[in-house]
């Protein structure tokens, strides 16, 4: 991912990668267990973005996705936000229900209990996501309760853009992929996969770096 690198040196950014690498770990440990399958992660990757970038980052605003966010207050504030293809989030809302997807009462994708299993997926790797950050760095965020939406990226992504941009140009970017094995067929390929973003705001970043001894 190309980034602003030149805004961030070498130490802070292989102390914020390990931050989100130990996060993401609880968070697809926390999601195997949900699902009883294996989740893996990539590696994570962290860099200060310019806000005009971001989009074109994540694939484009007009990219269809399935969101689902919280809010994070405390110590660390910002948003952690999961996105999944819309067909990536229909293999997961199946391996969660043990039933394919179905429509809502206005025909629209995706039922009341289907969101709300999507919905506690990313409410427990939040959790999990969170504590590992307190436990390493002693800075408590507390997530909201999650909310979802199957929109374009621009439309989903805006309000945390807006709000990490108040008094910056430029914004703290985590990104870890999680993604599944269809290990029944034995194909090694991928079943779901999504991104796992955190974006904190100016001051939460440098209060991370600053109870880090980086600052």
């Amino acid at each position: 991912m190309s980034g602003n690198s030149e805004h961030m040196d070498t130490m802070q950014a292989d102390i914020l990668r390990e931050i989100a690498n130990i996060g993401a770990g609880h968070a697809s440990t926390a999601l195997s267990m949900m699902l009883e399958t294996t989740i893996e992660q990539t590696i994570p990757e962290v860099s200060l973005v310019a806000l005009g970038d971001m989009m074109d980052l994540l694939g484009g605003a007009e990219r269809v996705v399935v969101g689902v966010s919280v809010t994070v207050s405390g110590d660390i504030e910002g948003y952690l936000i999961m996105l999944l293809d819309v067909e990536r989030a229909k293999e997961m809302v199946n391996a969660i229900r043990n039933q394919p997807p179905e429509l809502d009462e206005n025909g629209e994708i995706f039922s009341y209990l289907d969101r709300s299993a999507l919905k506690e997926t990313l409410n427990i790797m939040a959790g999990s996501y969170l504590t590992a950050i307190a436990q390493l760095t002693n800075l408590d965020g507390v997530p909201s309760p999650p909310s979802i939406a199957v929109d374009m990226l621009g439309a989903i992504l805006s309000q945390p853009l807006a709000a990490a941009g108040e008094s910056s140009d430029y914004v703290l970017y985590f990104k870890s992929g999680l993604f599944g094995r269809t290990i029944e067929s034995g194909s090694g390929s991928d079943k779901f996969a999504g991104d796992l973003l955190l974006v904190p705001n100016k001051k939460s970043y440098q209060t991370l770096l600053d109870s880090l001894g980086c600052g």
